[in-house]
């Protein structure tokens, strides 16, 4: 009982995701940046890497950079934050493969060993004080009454000390890094105290008509994913609320999702009934002419409206030119002015009568959301509707796993 505890306790407190190397044989140096578009060998390796890493799904099928191994390198870059974003001063993944994601697919796939050009090494004498650190670390922050002792102390493992905390005679495997300075469930300072946020709700102020804002990069996975959850939510509520689709002042997925905005914002301006029935068309698989076809937009006032657009806000002449870019990627700056009032910094953002709202994406959870906003909620506010999380990405399918990743900075 005491080992099931001790076991609770360290995985609630974060999930076990140290560094190894591969085990089965299989091995790869990357030695280029890679991004949306780039094909080949390197791609290839990628794509394998990512399997074995557990972030990219068995159904998706990539012979390029596309969306789908992007969204597996967010997932990879969120599970090794701590070496590859949070030394970069980033908060959240970029999908891109660039020095620091490159470095930590060849720690754990190099077939020369560990890249790292400036190794930790040790003696025993400081071997032993990291570990009796993390002993102690865990009876003072997570052991929660428990006494912890050391057990087996595991040698062979690099850039990690692997041990035993005992529990009365109950091993739980913990792995120490080598300088001393994380503790791996996920990775844990064991240099610092804990910091432990207080949970707040946002309060949403209530209205007669909730205003609803979504903004989203049109081909990020997350973006699309919520999108997915919120049209049900859209047509149930209908004129009950005023929903706007926005996006982000930045793109992160090249020409295309700028071209894909400019279509997105011009249907919703001028053609608003089409909007939906247009989205769950490409979101299936993000054919827009297909989608435009069969949504029966007026595809003359469309090109009509996105060349006025961008006569307005040259959002493809400054791509082209490379102008105006925020960071790496081009800017989209319809929107501008509401991505800074709200500030918005990624894909999705959820607005609801001008609050962020943190929500979960099943259609369930956004209906929740909003209804909160009302001064009286209508009837469909008492009802439940899907709580199935859509997939990540293009696709029908849906998820078990709550996700909260997103696309930006």
């Amino acid at each position: 009982m005491k080992k099931i505890s001790l076991i609770v306790i360290l995985f609630s407190f974060c999930f076990l995701g140290f560094a190894s190397a591969s085990t089965d044989g299989w091995c790869y140096n990357f030695k280029k940046d890679l991004k949306l578009g780039n094909k080949g060998e390197d791609v290839n390796a990628l794509r394998l890497a990512l399997i074995k890493e557990g972030v990219y799904k068995s159904e998706w099928t990539s012979s390029s950079f596309d969306i789908y191994i992007a969204a597996a390198v967010m997932d990879f870059q969120n599970k090794y934050s701590s070496e590859i974003l949070i030394p970069n001063g980033i908060t959240q993944p970029t999908g891109i493969v660039g020095k620091s994601t490159r470095k930590k697919l060849n720690e754990i796939f190099a077939c020369t060993g560990n890249t790292n050009t400036n190794p930790t090494t040790t003696t025993n004498e400081d071997k032993n004080a990291i570990i009796a650190k993390a002993i102690d670390y865990i009876n003072k922050y997570l052991a929660q009454g428990i006494t912890v002792t050391l057990g087996k102390i595991d040698n062979n493992v690099y850039p990690f000390y692997k041990f035993e905390a005992m529990s009365n005679g109950s091993p739980v495997t913990v792995y120490a890094s080598t300088d001393g300075k994380k503790m791996m469930f996920q990775e844990v300072d064991i240099s610092k105290e804990p910091t432990i946020t207080a949970t707040t709700s946002t309060e949403i102020k209530k209205s007669d008509k909730p205003t609803v804002e979504l903004f989203v990069m049109s081909h990020c996975p997350y973006g699309t994913q919520i999108e997915k959850g919120i049209i049900p939510v859209i047509e149930a509520l209908g004129e009950k609320i005023d929903f706007s689709l926005k996006f982000c002042n930045y793109a992160m997925h090249g020409e295309s999702e700028l071209k894909e905005e400019l279509n997105q914002y011009c249907i919703q301006k001028e053609q608003k009934d089409k909007l939906l029935p247009y989205l769950k068309c490409f979101l299936k698989e993000g054919k827009s002419e297909e989608c435009i076809v069969s949504a029966g937009i007026d595809k003359t006032k469309l090109t009509t409206c996105t060349a006025n657009a961008e006569k307005e806000f040259n959002v493809m002449a400054n791509f082209k030119d490379n102008k105006d870019y925020i960071g790496d990627f081009p800017s989209f700056n319809i929107f501008k002015a509401d991505n800074e009032k709200y500030g918005v910094q990624g894909s999705p953002t959820l607005i609801i009568n001008g609050v962020q709202v943190q929500s979960n994406r099943d259609s369930n959870s956004l209906l929740k959301s909003i209804c909160s906003a009302f001064n009286s909620n209508p009837d469909i506010c008492s009802k439940n509707i899907s709580s199935e999380a859509p997939a990540v990405g293009f696709g029908t399918g849906t998820t078990t796993t709550t996700t909260t990743g997103g696309c930006g900075n």
